[in-house]
């Protein structure tokens, strides 16, 4: 999904990676045979928003959900081809694809000891499908053509749609399944019928409905390592707030010894967060942390030498991330392109990426990855330009009247002074440093801009809750072919979903409806490509760059691997040599 064969030259490191074409590797260290044992401690910049997956979107959390939960399909870290997980084999999918048939392997088992059957199956989508449950609005948005799921047998699932969609097999597939016996004791979820969940208004008027939402909706469901029982590798022990997720092995995992890619050797993984990434440096650096997702590319450059701290090793990975700064465009200041084209201009993309990021990104003027075919290589580059940043700002009507050096005009019969706040997750410098640039550049242009550095959790709330004017985000994509409704359709810019910046445009809408139900790859592409030019257009997002993500880890890990599917690498494959470990006396 990122620029093919990208070269990276830095700190006597040099690395050639490709796109999707599977898992890079890492250089190991000879060790032997994989043996089973001791704990492997990876860093979690902050507290997950949740350990349901139904209910929090941001990365970290899916990460560990996907060492505890299991879904119909998987992604092999190799070739990022489906293939079975809980299901027998892809579904079977009728002529006019609104009809998928999965049939589910034999003696599944929940962590628990309870078998996993097709009622789970159905309890899964009827709980994603609850559109009383606000939270879950950016998973559901890829069930809304699901038409109906039923149990045709203990193994038989038969899913219906209501209209084709053409990612459905990877996203039916891809659901994480929970335990019915666990997460509806009462059984509420058989006192409504799936199609009552497709109407807010039906919904609304069915008390089970409404009582199963309020109770997923809980911090109980949320937060309890008791309610978030899965069939995966690892179960969740404990989550100690602020501090670490711990994630044990599932010793009666049903499918010990035949999942390629989750042996689950560790213990136990735990996540310790660490919210200050200068503070994980140094952990990792004196061995308290093993593995760093992402080290601040200043400190992977300069800091991180693997000559002084030879129990490191480092490497540079891609990822199908790109970062951004999003405005609120319900927000009356931003609702007027001419500002947002103004702070785009204020933004030194070129100087950023070799001062904060080291020359670890390159530039993207899209929501699609350079890499896909629907990518509009024609879009326009946003420049560094502060007079035409100038120039538009006097366009809208923007003039400093009392001399006080911001800018301000009548709006809705109100002098209002162009004064904005912009919101980062506190720990993250980069993003701290990328806002205090951007503070200094718009104050040059009459802009007057303060930045508030929130907890990860305070951060997504104000997100949801579109409680912001400006803030710096980014999105991590799957490797398949795109589908941005998510994050641009209008519906999503209501009951907190992931359109974050109130973007509302009729022909978006569309395209993006058009886009869901086309197997035509040639009319995506071009579905694809005028959304992209509306996009540019309208500019909600400043796109930054999309990043490498300079990992480091501990030499004592093994197998230690990378891929294009997310996260990018895979705690249940490594391995720890008896001579290495820290936390279990070898037996």
């Amino acid at each position: 999904m990122m620029n093919k064969f990208l070269l990276l030259a830095g700190a006597g490191l040099a690395l050639l990676l490709t796109a999707c074409g599977g898992g890079a590797t890492s250089e190991s260290d000879p060790a032997g045979d994989a043996v089973a044992g001791d704990w492997i401690v990876i860093h979690q910049l902050s507290d997950p928003h949740g350990i349901n997956p139904y209910v929090t979107s941001d990365a970290g959390a899916s990460a560990m959900a996907d060492r505890v939960f299991q879904k119909l399909l998987g992604q092999d870290f190799v070739t990022t081809d489906p293939y079975p997980v809980l299901a027998e084999a892809r579904p079977l999918v009728s002529a006019d694809h609104l009809t998928y048939t999965f049939t589910l392997k034999k003696d599944i088992t929940f962590s628990d000891g309870k078998p996993l059957t097709a009622q789970d199956v159905v309890f899964s989508f009827k709980a994603i499908a609850n559109p009383l449950i606000a939270d879950a609005a950016a998973l559901r948005n890829y069930y809304e053509s699901v038409k109906d799921v039923v149990a045709a047998s203990p193994t038989t699932i038969v899913i219906t749609m209501s209209q084709p969609y053409f990612l459905a097999e990877y996203f039916l597939g891809s659901l994480w399944i929970m335990p019915k016996h666990v997460l509806d004791p009462k059984g509420l979820t058989d006192k409504y019928t799936f199609a009552e969940t497709t109407s807010m208004e039906a919904a609304q008027a069915n008390p089970a409905i409404k009582e199963f939402a309020e109770w997923y909706g809980t911090e109980d469901v949320r937060r309890d390592p008791a309610l978030n029982i899965g069939s995966g590798p690892y179960m969740y022990e404990e989550w100690k707030t602020g501090e670490s997720v711990t994630l044990r092995r599932n010793d009666a995992f049903w499918a010990k010894g035949k999942d390629a890619w989750n042996p689950a050797y560790a213990d136990k993984l735990i996540y310790k967060v660490i919210n200050d990434r200068n503070s994980a440096v140094v952990a990792l650096k004196n061995a308290e942390i093993d593995f760093m997702e992402y080290v601040p590319p200043t400190k992977y450059t300069e800091e991180i030498d693997t000559v002084a701290t030879p129990h490191l090793r480092k490497y540079a990975f891609q990822t199908q991330a790109y970062s951004y700064i999003g405005f609120n465009m319900a927000r009356p200041i931003l609702a007027d392109v001419n500002v947002r084209k103004a702070i785009a201009h204020c933004v030194d993309r070129d100087a950023l990426i070799k001062q904060l990021v080291r020359g670890l990104a390159s530039t993207v003027n899209s929501p699609i990855y350079q890499d896909r075919p629907e990518y509009d290589r024609s879009l326009p580059n946003i420049a560094y330009d502060p007079s035409r940043a100038k120039l538009l700002l006097v366009q809208s009507g923007w003039a400093d009247a009392n001399g006080d050096g911001v800018l301000d005009k009548l709006v809705n019969g109100k002098s209002t002074p162009l004064t904005l706040t912009m919101l980062i997750n506190a720990g993250n410098e980069l993003r701290e440093a990328l806002a205090v640039n951007l503070s200094e550049e718009l104050r040059k242009v009459g802009i007057k801009m303060e930045i508030r550095k929130l907890e990860w959790s305070v951060f997504q709330e104000n997100l949801k809750a579109r409680q912001f004017d400006l803030y710096i985000g980014g999105w991590i994509n799957d490797p398949i072919p795109s589908d941005p409704y998510q994050i641009w359709h209008s519906s999503q810019a209501k009951n907190r979903g992931s359109n974050y910046v109130s973007f509302m445009n009729p022909r978006v809408d569309q395209l993006l409806e058009l886009n869901r139900v086309e197997f035509d790859e040639q009319k995506r592409v071009g579905y694809m490509k005028e959304f992209q030019q509306i996009i540019a257009r309208e500019q909600p997002y400043v796109f930054l760059w999309s990043p490498l993500y300079p990992a480091v880890y501990n030499r004592r890990i093994q197998n230690v691997t990378f891929s294009a599917v997310r996260p990018g690498y895979n705690p249940p494959q490594w391995w720890v040599p008896t001579g290495k470990w820290k936390y279990v006396q070898a037996q």
